[in-house]
């Protein structure tokens, strides 16, 4: 009797024991469960955030590329106005004589005849000079030198005693003379070979020569340009 109690008392132990660790393992279970689920929607709502902030981040890249975009069409656009006002202003500073020039164009020397006929002697008078640079402002000439002298609005070509003053420098009217002028070639020369041409006209006193070049060089006005009266228009 008292073995079958014994026996009893021992079987009820583990089956509490069983009952309690069946619990627990279910409680266990549980938890790793809930957290488990915890740990993945976390994980879901961080790879939402993280989605949205990568599409906000794309989006701020197309938008700064945008105005990178815009920014170097910009530029472009204000290199080639910049560029367009550079050429137009080099342009006007070779018309007004400040800037160095070359390029195409004639070359005309003329120097006095020997009179042999009497002991008179011949000279270049400062409208010989005038009357050619006419004639090359009238056939499109873009810049014009006597004896390197550049000549400008300003240029005074005149007889001073004896000599003849160009900007200020004085030549002899003995001497020759040596016009430079960039233009057309054929459109520069044809003026000069016109049936009664202002050269033709004087060959009794005046020898000239008209030549051709690809590679005229003119150099700037070098004189100081200064403005007491006139003032930009408005």
């Amino acid at each position: 009797m008292k073995r079958f109690k014994s026996q009893f008392s021992l079987a009820f132990i583990c089956l509490i024991l069983g009952f309690m660790i069946t619990y627990q393992y279910r409680i266990s279970f549980s938890k790793t469960k809930i957290v488990d689920t915890r740990q993945i929607s976390d994980l879901v709502k961080q790879n939402e955030l993280l989605k949205k902030q990568k599409e906000e981040l794309d989006a701020k890249v197309r938008e700064y590329q945008s105005k990178i975009d815009e920014m170097e069409k910009s530029v472009t656009m204000g290199s080639e106005a910049a560029e367009k006002l550079k050429t137009e202003l080099d342009n006007l500073r070779i018309l007004s004589g400040l800037n160095d020039a070359e390029g195409q164009g004639i070359i005309i020397t003329i120097s006095p005849v020997d009179n042999i006929k009497s002991n008179y002697i011949n000279q270049i008078y400062a409208t010989d000079i005038l009357d050619i640079i006419n004639e090359l402002n009238s056939s499109g000439a873009e810049a014009i030198s006597i004896n390197e002298e550049r000549y400008i609005a300003r240029t005074q070509i005149r007889e001073a005693g004896a000599y003849i003053k160009i900007n200020e420098t004085k030549f002899s009217p003995q001497e020759k003379f040596v016009i430079k002028a960039i233009g057309d070639p054929s459109i520069l020369e044809g003026a000069f070979k016109m049936p009664g041409n202002i050269l033709e006209q004087n060959t009794e006193r005046i020898a000239y020569t008209i030549e051709k070049s690809d590679n005229i060089k003119i150099l700037k006005y070098n004189k100081k340009i200064e403005f007491k009266y006139a003032k930009p228009g408005r």
